[in-house]
């Protein structure tokens, strides 16, 4: 729990307890604003929740564009405010005491304003990124306001295995020739998504190659609140649509020569947690020239020995078309614990367009196209 020094940098005025009637009559609130401290400015968006000395919650509600908030009035009783919203700290009022009274009580709570440390990273390493100091300050707010969700979201090993469904590409031998298809099957796992170290997507990116089999991973909890994430990586908001949502937004710094991932991790500011993370692959046109496209050449040079020439033609690709989500869920009855629910990758395999004829030889127009793997936790099952 935040303590009352961490600061929102936000002024709470005009907290109302209507008091006087029981907490089931309707229109009994417990009402507030809440303004920018120094400026007044009205804060929309912030996750005001009631809690009691156990922190429970015993209601919550998210301020509107004037700043105000409404939430029910209590029974009598010892509570506090908790006061949340994305990219800043969050904060715990003192002590209410509500009781049951004619009288009406009007709070004025001023939080003090404590300026959010960036990572040393952002300070002593020259920018290479294409935002703005204002832009980066607040893109640093989110991802340091999720890195304790995110720090512990693919680790689930301590309450059991995860019971899974998964859908992966097979292939087919159908009337002469191979022909995709998908195999379905339920497993029980330790986590939710298997992933290389972070220090190897830094290293060597985030496709594999063994032989002729392909691997491509995906940006998960630990990948991202690795030093080495931030390293080689921009961040910068991104607005939604959505009031309720922000988006934290990521790609690759200028230089890197791997398989690389870009996108956004949507953030829900109520209840205060990732809900889902899109991205896509980058750089994927010399990684599939350099591992798939020379196997490729050896099955046409098996295929067509006798061939007077073999020409290739550059790879027709579209990087957009490559990538994955993740979706994140609460685990239940657990305060603070995520997992990852739901994943899906879309990796590149080789097809490909071909003539052939005598005296021309063979001629091969090559095309990536995506083949999804997926997978969904059906369950936690204790140990």
């Amino acid at each position: 729990m935040t303590n009352r020094s961490a600061g929102l940098g936000l002024a709470l005025l005009a907290l109302s307890f209507a008091a006087q009637l029981p907490a089931q009559e309707v229109g009994v609130r417990l009402s507030g604003l809440l303004l920018t401290e120094g400026s007044g400015a009205p804060v929309e968006g912030a996750h005001i929740r009631l809690v009691d000395p156990a922190d429970s919650v015993f209601a919550e509600a998210l301020s509107d564009a004037r700043g105000a908030f409404s939430l029910p009035m209590p029974p009598a009783g010892v509570y506090r405010l908790l006061v949340g919203r994305i990219g800043y700290r969050s904060w715990a009022s003192d002590t209410l005491h509500v009781e049951w009274t004619s009288e009406w009580r009007a709070l004025r709570l001023d939080i003090p304003v404590e300026p959010i440390p960036l990572p040393e990273l952002s300070v002593s390493e020259e920018n290479v990124c294409p935002t703005t100091a204002e832009e980066r300050e607040r893109a640093f707010a989110l991802y340091e306001s999720m890195l304790p969700i995110l720090a512990t979201v693919s680790h689930t090993e301590d309450l059991g295995t995860l019971r899974m469904w998964i859908v992966q590409p097979k292939t087919i031998w159908k009337r002469g020739t191979f022909r995709r298809g998908w195999d379905t099957l339920t497993v029980d796992v330790p986590k939710a998504l298997s992933n290389a170290s972070p220090e190897h997507l830094v290293a060597r990116g985030y496709a594999g190659v063994v032989d002729t089999l392909t691997t491509f991973y995906a940006p998960d909890g630990d990948a991202l609140v690795a030093p080495g994430f931030l390293a080689t990586h921009c961040l910068r908001p991104v607005e939604s649509e959505d009031k309720g949502t922000v988006g934290l937004g990521f790609e690759p710094k200028p230089g890197r020569d791997v398989v690389d991932v870009e996108g956004v991790l949507w953030i829900d500011t109520v209840p205060g947690g990732p809900r889902e993370l899109e991205f896509r692959y980058t750089s994927l046109r010399p990684w599939v020239r350099e591992h798939l496209v020379p196997w490729l050449r050896l099955w046409f040079q098996g295929r067509y020995p006798d061939a007077s020439r073999m020409s290739f033609s550059r790879v027709q690709i579209n990087e957009s078309h490559f990538g994955g989500v993740l979706r994140f869920a609460k685990i239940p009855d657990m305060d603070d614990r995520w997992l990852i629910s739901e994943w899906s990758i879309d990796r590149p395999v080789l097809g490909f367009r071909a003539g052939t004829a005598y005296r021309e030889g063979v001629s091969v127009w090559p095309r990536a196209y995506p083949i999804t793997l997926s997978g969904e936790v059906l369950a936690i099952i204790p140990p």
